[in-house]
């Protein structure tokens, strides 16, 4: 993957979400509610608060304000396991055009954005700056990227703990393929208890969300080297229900937590996925 590649992709996701969302009402990650007042004639109808309009039947707008101590922090799981590729892109790849993507947004309305590549620990790291060459160091990190080693994202989020002292908000990008979710959640549960905002951006290859609906095949364990030769539609209606059940449990554990839980698929178009998820933080308040 080419860095001028890269940095197209990236400035034409944020491009096509901008288009998407009508260039507001979002001027960036760090921009925290903070009050509403009534609404006058003239105001910007998308920025009233119409669940509020629907409860007390007066029209509210809401205000913001922005908080530059916040940072945006990218954690693209670069484990084995992120090399399966049944769709357009490898999960890698997609999550690395997720970073650049959020990183150029970031960067565009100067917000501070860093990006961590994790396996087992922190394998490369750029730290959040405010400063020209940032985007492309970011970039430049993301191109020189290749997914090394076993899943232990516990172990590499006790690394990041450190790296990211100051409160923002954290991107975790992964297929969340660990032997133990427990440590996973216990790191990012204390990011949130720091004062970080965590959204866990969760990819999946889709063969891995459904199976391929008949033939057999040889599955290969990407990180252990294990295989494992199967039929695939005597398997397929029970390992739908396993994933499935397994996925609401992740998304009931975020719910429970704060976290923000993004799922999507390599096959998803990445602008479809930010425009869905900035509309969705819009109307939180």
């Amino acid at each position: 993957m080419a860095m001028e590649d890269l940095e197209l992709v990236a400035r034409g996701v944020v491009e096509g979400a901008l288009q998407g969302l009508h260039r507001s009402p979002y001027p960036g990650f760090s921009v925290e509610f903070d009050a509403h007042r009534e609404y006058h004639p003239g105001d910007d109808l998308r920025y009233v608060n119409w669940n509020l309009w629907g409860r007390t039947d007066r029209l509210y707008v809401k205000q913001f304000k922005s908080d530059t101590n916040l940072n945006l922090y990218l954690l693209l799981d670069v484990s084995r396991s992120m090399l399966c590729e049944h769709g357009p892109a490898a999960k890698w790849q997609y999550g690395a055009r997720a970073a650049a993507g959020l990183a150029c947004l970031a960067v565009r309305v100067r917000d501070a954005a860093g990006l961590y590549l994790l396996s087992d620990r922190v394998e490369a790291h750029v730290p959040p700056y405010v400063r020209p060459g940032q985007f492309h160091e970011i970039l430049a990190t993301l191109e020189s990227a290749a997914p090394v080693g076993r899943t232990n994202l516990g172990q590499a989020l006790d690394q990041v703990l450190h790296l990211c002292r100051r409160r923002g908000i954290v991107v975790l990008i992964s297929d969340l393929f660990d032997e133990d979710e427990a440590a996973v959640f216990s790191a990012l549960n204390t990011l949130r208890y720091w004062g970080h905002e965590v959204i866990l951006l969760h990819v999946l290859d889709p063969w891995e969300a459904e199976l391929p609906e008949r033939g057999d095949y040889e599955f290969l364990d990407l990180e252990t080297g294990e295989k494992i030769q199967a039929h695939v539609e005597w398997l397929r209606e029970s390992y739908q229900r396993l994933v499935s059940d397994w996925r609401s449990q992740l998304k009931h554990r975020c719910e429970e937590t704060g976290i923000d839980w993004v799922p999507c698929r390599t096959t998803d178009p990445l602008r479809d996925v930010l425009i869905e998820y900035l509309l969705r933080r819009s109307v939180m308040f």
